[in-house]
């Protein structure tokens, strides 16, 4: 008995005081208008041993390491490493932060993609993914990303894409892919030539009728609130016939007397709204092109 009891308390002295392991593997990225995507890494240990562990890093540009434990930067011509000598501890954090350009432009689109190598078994990996404000997923969206169970939300300026994968084996590695776009930016593209030859006819048109409606007879609507009944319902007249109008015709239509139509005629003459031009015995009255402008000096 008493050497059983010697045997388990050896077995027991044997296993180390600390078992490693990377509780958290976080990721966070912001892409931004230049194309450019600005990262930071948690990794998060507990109860952790003595040991040296090794971050392996894509491209990075700038990089920046916060950690209890002593992180040198080794770079590399494929990839960087980030080795941190580590003490034993109930939990040890590593904070990296760096630069990268891993969006590629294609013909009416961008692609976001880049991979992680997990060296530890981990508990928690999760990504979160920061899109350039303007832009959101590529149509069809259940198409333009990979993993496939990615939550999509929003900070009410940008577009967020994450994904939270539990038990990650060492050695694993995650491949992460975006493809976005500028919000309507591709939206006429994406129609076909004969919408878009109707949408061009319809401001066309919609040009001409604000010319003819509006701008044309913009000088008519500043002029007739402020005329008399008598000087509005020859006004009227004129404007009813065309420009060079007989005066007999204005006599005639509008009801009042020669002298009364030639007395209204005279004073809208004076004030620069018509213009009177004597043909033989006859007066030919038109509209004053000009007098819209002379009212504005």
């Amino acid at each position: 008995m008493k050497k059983i009891f010697i045997l388990l308390f050896l077995i027991i002295l044997s296993v180390p005081c600390f078992s490693q392991e990377l509780y958290q593997y976080g990721v966070t990225a912001e892409v931004f208008e230049n194309n450019t995507v600005n990262y930071e890494l948690t990794l998060i240990y507990a109860n952790n041993p003595d040991q040296v562990v090794t971050i392996p890093i894509i491209s990075p540009n700038n990089i920046g390491v916060e950690s209890d434990a002593d992180c040198k930067i080794q770079p590399g011509a494929l990839e960087t490493k980030i080795v941190c000598t580590m003490k034993s501890s109930k939990q040890t954090d590593i904070v990296i932060t760096y630069d990268s350009t891993k969006v590629n432009k294609r013909d009416n689109y961008f692609l976001f993609s880049d991979s992680f190598k997990i060296t530890s078994d981990t508990n928690k990996f999760s990504v979160l993914i920061k899109l350039s404000e303007g832009t959101g997923l590529r149509k069809p969206i259940e198409n333009s990303y990979s993993p496939g169970n990615a939550l999509i939300g929003s900070d009410g300026r940008r577009n967020i894409i994450s994904w939270n994968i539990d038990n990650v084996k060492k050695d694993s590695k995650i491949d992460v892919s975006i493809a976005f776009e500028k919000i309507g930016e591709t939206v006429m593209s994406e129609l076909p030539i004969e919408v878009l030859v109707i949408v061009i006819i319809l401001v066309v048109v919609g040009i001409i009728i604000f010319y003819q409606f509006y701008w044309k007879n913009k000088n008519m609507r500043i002029i007739l609130p402020i005329l008399k009944k008598d000087e509005k319902i020859i006004f009227d007249t004129i404007m009813k016939h065309g420009d060079g109008v007989n005066q007999k015709i204005i006599v005639n239509d509008s009801g009042y007397s020669k002298a009364k139509v030639s007395k209204v005629l005279k004073s809208l003459k004076e004030r620069g709204v018509l213009k009177l031009e004597r043909i033989g015995r006859k007066n030919k009255v038109s509209i004053d092109k000009n007098f819209g402008k002379k009212a504005n000096k």
